[in-house]
């Protein structure tokens, strides 16, 4: 059907390339979701008929690269902007082996361990997990396919629907329900009926899920503006004692309420651009309230900064998090966020910290306490000055030159 969508001209452009060489190209999923809803799309997906190596072939070697195992698809630097191009693809072969040719033991019958097996776009559609993720769209052609019939209905009404059996989607794939979860968090969706049912009698299956895919999906819920609102969803379908068990077993507590609401103080500050999206600082955010349970401390009481201190900080970043394992340097820069917290009770110490490497990073977890405490935000501003480590320049933030080979990839 014919439909505009206020596309940006650089993605409109990258389809155009593709179609120009003979290939279907469309975009998908999220970002159709977000600009039927008015919303302004983080990013744009491209599904395309041409295999990695033919979208190689169009953009060049330079600025298309070929990523991934499980699932090949190509990071193309385009406009300014990196996208991610995967090949259109059809549901994948059952069967119990392993991209290297072993047996499978102990995983669920239909679980997807592979999924390369090349198709249609209408194929496309019907492998994908929820109505709402199964669009595609033309901006060339101003075309808004939908084959399965439900996903402009879906969208409108705000329902998350499995795309075929629920509980034989989930098993596929258990990292579907932690995406499910999101969409009702960030949304507000509901689950439909059958979608429901099935993800409550599947949740142990997320202990199959590789644990690098459910560690990459926790760093998106941490750099998100919603990873508050994500993790209530989990709790409130019962998936959080299984994803984040440290964090259940606190809810409700002072400690587990005083997280939860600097974490949305944080993402507050984030959706409004007054501070960056840093996981490393999401993570400090989300401990702060543990590192002072641990110090022997209440809700909002700075700990006296001691040897013992930095162990038990480190222990609490290594506990709330597991059985997820973040990245070594952000887990890293979260410590010395949260090390500097104690030394903000006097003012003297200043000049110490505020060309340290983390100074930025900790005088922002300072003003988010302070907000959540009913504080003074703006008098604890001019008290403790961005430093030149973390000043804004003319009202832009210093770029971080990044290496092409990175990838996508929030600021730490």
């Amino acid at each position: 059907m014919k439909h505009e969508l206020p596309v940006a001209n650089h993605v409109i452009s990258l389809i155009s390339e593709l179609q120009n060489a003979g290939f279907e190209a469309y975009i998908v999923g999220g970002a159709i979701r977000d600009l039927l809803l008015g919303r302004t799309p983080k990013d744009y997906d491209i599904s395309t008929s041409a295999t990695p190596e033919e979208v190689r072939g169009v953009f060049g070697r330079r600025i298309a690269r070929i990523i991934g195992k499980r699932f090949r698809l190509v990071h193309v630097q385009y406009g300014g902007e990196l996208f991610e191009v995967s090949t259109f693809r059809k549901a994948p072969t059952q069967g119990q082996l392993r991209p290297d040719g072993r047996p499978a033991k102990d995983l669920p019958e239909h679980m997807i361990l592979s999924d390369n097996e090349f198709g249609s776009a209408e194929e496309d559609a019907w492998r994908r997990d929820f109505t709402v993720n199964a669009l595609f769209y033309d901006p060339v052609k101003s075309e808004l396919i939908d084959y399965t019939g439900q996903g402009i209905g879906d969208i409108r009404a705000g329902i998350v629907r499995a795309i075929g059996n629920p509980k034989l989607r989930f098993e596929e794939d258990p990292v579907r329900m932690l995406r499910a979860l999101k969409l009702v968090g960030q949304y507000d969706f509901a689950l439909d009926c059958a979608t429901e049912n099935a993800l409550f009698n599947s949740l142990e299956l997320i202990r199959h899920a590789a644990p690098s895919r459910l560690s990459l999906e926790l760093e998106k819920i941490l750099s998100s503006s919603y990873g508050d609102k994500h993790i209530l969803a989990f709790h409130d379908y019962g998936l959080l004692a299984y994803y984040l068990p440290e964090l259940e077993e606190a809810w409700g507590t002072p400690a587990g309420m005083f997280a939860l609401n600097l974490l949305n103080e944080r993402n507050c500050r984030v959706a409004e651009g007054l501070y960056r999206n840093s996981i490393s600082l999401a993570m400090a955010t989300l401990a702060l309230p543990f590192v002072e349970l641990e110090c022997d401390h209440g809700p909002g009481e700075l700990w006296e900064m001691s040897p013992e201190s930095t162990a038990r900080i480190r222990s609490v970043l290594d506990r709330l998090f597991r059985p997820q394992t973040m990245m070594n340097r952000m887990t890293e820069s979260a410590l010395r966020v949260l090390i500097l917290q104690a030394l903000f009770a006097d003012p003297e110490n200043l000049d110490r910290m505020i060309e340290t490497k983390s100074y930025a990073h900790a005088r922002e977890l300072l003003l988010i306490r302070t907000a959540v405490m009913d504080g003074d935000v703006d008098a604890a501003a001019r008290l403790w000055p961005a430093g030149s480590s973390g000043r804004r320049r003319s009202g832009k933030r210093p770029r971080r030159r990044r290496n092409p080979k990175e990838g996508k990839k929030s600021d730490a």
